[in-house]
């Protein structure tokens, strides 16, 4: 199922890629990288799904850990998002070629996407932890209590958005 998910984002996304480029022009510009976070982190608040760092106070050695942390899993991390870049070129070149389409090679090349995509997970678990470790007791309370919220509201907004029992019988 994951197979084939991936393989028709890849058709789509080759499909509408036109389309997109010709919109981006239109768009405004993505906001500055590295500006000033929450909690004075520079650049990094956001990164990988770290949202629980936003808002917290860190001292500069924490800063500093936690900058060294990011550093050296983006630096790990560049080789295999240009892998997985080169693989769905593959995916596209095989499913854009005329005749038959080799359903071994697109499984292939999938099965290489995923362990890429394992190995990723791993390594953001990987910094989480250190990110974990780096911070004090009543860091990761404050931050544990901002991610109760968080949660709480994705709740109420997924229930708002709910079409209501009336309205899908119709």
């Amino acid at each position: 199922m994951f197979r084939k998910t991936i393989l028709a984002a890849t058709v789509l996304t080759t499909l509408v890629g036109g389309a997109a480029a010709a919109t981006a022009q239109d768009m405004p510009p993505p906001p500055p990288h590295g500006g000033e976070m929450h909690g004075g982190f520079h650049g990094h608040g956001m990164h990988g799904g770290m949202m629980f760092l936003a808002g917290l106070k860190l001292t500069p050695a924490q800063r500093k850990q936690i900058h060294a942390v990011f550093e050296g899993a983006h630096k790990d991390r560049k080789g295999d998002w240009q892998q997985v870049r080169a693989l769905h070129r593959q995916i596209e070149d095989i499913l854009m070629a005329p005749g038959p389409v080799d359903r071994a090679k697109l499984t292939a090349l999938t099965q290489q996407i995923d362990a890429l995509r394992q190995k990723g997970e791993a390594e953001r678990l990987d910094v989480a932890v250190k990110i974990h470790d780096i911070l004090t007791p009543a860091q990761l309370t404050q931050a544990k209590a901002r991610q109760d919220k968080i949660r709480a509201l994705r709740e109420q907004m997924h229930q708002v958005m709910k079409p209501a029992e009336d309205d899908a019988g119709k």
